[in-house]
């Protein structure tokens, strides 16, 4: 059975930072990734997290290549899937220390 603390399953990879001194904005970039043994699938979407000066937390995450021709039950379903498997990764990274 699979725990939460295995690392090999998901990931979250910083690939560009950004952050204006002055301003004191940043952007952070990151890949996410969660591996399904079930499904035999990866998952790679991109989450963009914008800060601004006053401290304001703006999350992006554009989900590219989602697939065509469901119904509205399967892509619901789907985006459903997609959506935990992205929190689990997320979890998976910022919950250990």
């Amino acid at each position: 059975m699979w725990r939460g603390t295995d690392r090999s399953r998901s990931q979250m990879i910083l690939t560009e930072y950004r952050h204006d001194y002055k301003t004191k904005d940043s952007k952070s970039v990151y890949l996410v990734r969660h591996s399904s043994r079930s499904q035999q699938t990866v998952l790679e979407q991109f989450l963009m997290v914008e800060r601004d000066s006053f401290g304001r937390f703006t999350p992006t995450i554009e989900l590219k290549d989602f697939p065509s021709g469901l119904s509205d039950r399967e892509s619901m379903l789907k985006l459903a899937d997609w959506l935990h498997r992205l929190g689990v990764a997320i979890e998976d990274n910022w919950s250990q220390p």
